[in-house]
C-alpha cells in the first residue's frame, strides 16, 4: 500500500514538474528532480528484487528461536556464497 502510495505521489510530482515547464522553461531543475524521484521509486523495486531470489544456495541452520516480537518461531539461513544470513519464519523458504 505505500509502495503504491509513493508511486502516485512521485507520478504526480512529475505531471506538475512537466506542467509547470510548460509555463515557465526556467522551470526545468524541478522536472529533473521529479523525474529523479520517479525513477528511482519504480527502479527501487528491482534493485532489491535482487536479494529476494531464490539461488538455490540458501541453506538451513540449526539456529531456530522464537521472535520477540511476534512470537513466532524463526530459523536462520545462510549463503554461503556471499557470506548473508536470512531470519525467517519457520517453514517459509529464504
Amino acid at each position: 500500500m505505500l509502495r503504491v502510495a509513493v508511486h502516485v505521489l512521485a507520478a504526480l510530482f512529475l505531471l506538475c514538474a512537466l506542467f509547470v515547464v510548460t509555463q515557465d522553461a526556467t522551470a526545468w531543475p524541478m522536472l529533473l528532480v521529479a523525474a529523479l524521484f520517479a525513477a528511482g521509486t519504480v527502479f527501487e523495486r528491482f534493485h532489491y528484487r535482487g536479494s529476494e531470489t531464490k539461488d538455490g544456495e540458501w541453506q538451513a541452520t540449526n539456529e531456530k528461536f522464537i521472535d520477540d516480537e511476534t512470537g513466532r518461531p524463526v530459523t536462520v539461513w545462510f549463503n554461503p556464497k556471499t557470506g548473508a544470513r536470512r531470519y525467517v519464519e519457520a517453514g517459509d523458504p529464504p
